[in-house]
């Protein structure tokens, strides 16, 4: 069984290391989601490693094993094992310094996983406290599923819009996957609007995110900043302004915006939505701030700026020429 356990504290010691590279793609992430949960061990180790690596005076420690280690290989002229590559080697001194893992206290009980739903109807904004600190304010009509577990934490925006203030952490990210783009941040304030599956609108308010949207496109977005994702087409957001999005106070800022985002907005707190009729319309863009709980103010808007007429019907608004 000893044996066992080495084999395990290696593969920890791997995962700590590779979890704690500048990149994790989705595929890695999987698979230390197979492997954490495949062994009540395996959370247990981790934990632990992953407090030492943190630990203060890990950095000097690792200095002196990794000296060590290399000093070790040095004097050994048998063949290296095929594995044995500068980062094992790096393991390698990490696992010297887990010789004294016992004094670092268990972090957490194994499988310690916590998921959740939160959703809005029409009309209707909630704010939520995640178990990590972190606070999110869901607009109407917006559904999240959150997946908090030791080593990561993750959030999928389903539909609508939501506003993350990210409690910080030192080593475990905080992501958000609208399905073709990610978001990963550390902590920091920012806005997410899922406008629909190939529209999205990414703001930041404080701190610095990354974005992800596949094919090796990626974003480094700071505090002020933004960017819209309209399937391969990109567009730079540089008016964020304030500390958190309008919307939050019951307003839309358009800017050269198509009327059917603003239309959209509407409709997340309205109990009658606005309807097009024709489509084509959807496209005329508009500036300005709209008050988003005022349907027919915003109606009124429209129509001036572009010659338009619309009628309350009984359970909804038209618009047409």
């Amino acid at each position: 069984m000893a044996g066992e356990g080495n084999v395990i504290e290696l593969q920890a010691a791997r995962w700590v290391d590779r979890m704690n590279s500048p990149v994790l793609d989705a595929a890695d992430a999987a698979a230390f989601d197979r492997w954490i949960l495949a062994d009540p061990r395996h959370c247990d180790s981790y934990a632990r490693l992953s407090a030492l690596w943190h630990s203060e005076g890990l950095a000097q420690g690792m200095t002196c094993a990794a000296g060590e280690a290399e000093t070790a290989v040095e004097e050994d002229e048998a063949p290296s094992a095929p594995w044995i590559t500068p980062g094992t080697t790096r393991i390698a001194a990490f696992l010297a310094m887990a010789g004294c893992a016992a004094l670092a206290a268990m972090l957490m009980p194994a499988m310690l996983v916590r998921e959740s739903s939160f959703s809005t109807p029409r009309g209707v904004t909630r704010d939520v406290a995640l178990a990590d600190g972190s606070r999110v304010r869901l607009d109407g009509d917006t559904r999240i599923h959150v997946r908090i577990t030791p080593w990561s934490r993750q959030v999928a925006l389903a539909r609508g819009e939501a506003f993350f203030d990210v409690a910080h952490e030192g080593w475990r990210s905080f992501t958000v996957d609208m399905g073709t783009a990610r978001i990963s941040v550390l902590g920091t304030a920012f806005d997410v609007d899922r406008v629909d599956a190939a529209t999205h609108v990414i703001q930041v308010y404080r701190g610095l995110v990354s974005v992800e949207a596949g094919a090796g496109r990626e974003w480094r977005l700071p505090a002020g900043t933004g960017l819209e994702l309209i399937g391969h087409r990109v567009r730079s957001l540089r008016d964020v302004t304030g500390v958190r999005p309008a919307w939050t106070d019951g307003w839309y800022e358009a800017n050269d915006t198509p009327i059917w985002q603003l239309i959209q907005h509407v409709n997340r707190n309205a109990s009658h939505p606005i309807v097009l009729a024709d489509a084509g319309l959807g496209e005329l863009q508009v500036t300005g701030r709209f008050r988003t709980e005022r349907p027919e103010e915003v109606l009124e808007a429209i129509g001036a700026l572009h010659d338009l007429h619309w009628q309350r019907m009984a359970d909804r608004y038209v618009v047409r020429r």
